[in-house]
């Protein structure tokens, strides 16, 4: 019987979420600084999504580039390696492909409505594949290294700051 290769797919969600909620929460940030009146209905529903995707892959890409992971990668103990060349730092061209790749493909461009499908089925490719399309397309591999208690009160920490964040934001909203 083949054994699938052992990976953590909740703390890559986790992960995950833990960096699109922080590129939101600065996209709601940015929103309120800029506040530009734009002419027309479509238009002013539409930026705050354009807005978070731009967000998104300049928080995902810098972040990945300049500090060899995002902030949820580097509280879940996570790392981005090359399958080709596990020693050499990823080109940026690379990371930015792979952030496009999830923003787009993984996230369904960051619109609720449509990301939630997307998300569904990229958790179920994750699961059944073992990893994600544009990590197997760009010959990429997530190394997960162990996770201490320590680092695990961390986690819980981060994550109440952030979704505390996040319902101070939207609290007006709801």
């Amino acid at each position: 019987m083949k054994q699938k290769n052992k990976t953590h797919y909740t703390a890559r969600i986790l992960a995950k979420f833990f960096d699109i909620k922080a590129a939101d929460i600065l996209s709601v940030h940015l929103i309120d600084f800029i506040s530009v009146p734009i002419k027309g209905e479509i238009l002013n529903q539409i930026f705050p999504y354009i807005l978070t995707f731009i967000l998104f892959l300049i928080y995902d890409t810098s972040f990945q580039f300049f500090a060899n992971g995002s902030l949820g990668k580097k509280l879940f103990n996570i790392h981005l390696l090359s399958k080709e060349n596990e020693n050499q730092q990823i080109p940026i061209t690379t990371i930015f492909n792979r952030s496009f790749y999830v923003c787009c493909f993984g996230l369904g461009f960051m619109i609720p409505k449509i990301s939630t499908l997307f998300v569904l089925f990229n958790i179920f490719y994750l699961y059944r594949n073992g990893t994600t399309h544009w990590d197997k397309v760009l010959k990429l591999k997530l190394v997960f290294k162990p996770i201490s208690i320590g680092r695990m009160v961390l986690i819980a920490f981060c994550f109440f700051i952030l979704l505390n964040s996040y319902y101070r934001l939207i609290k007006d909203y709801i």
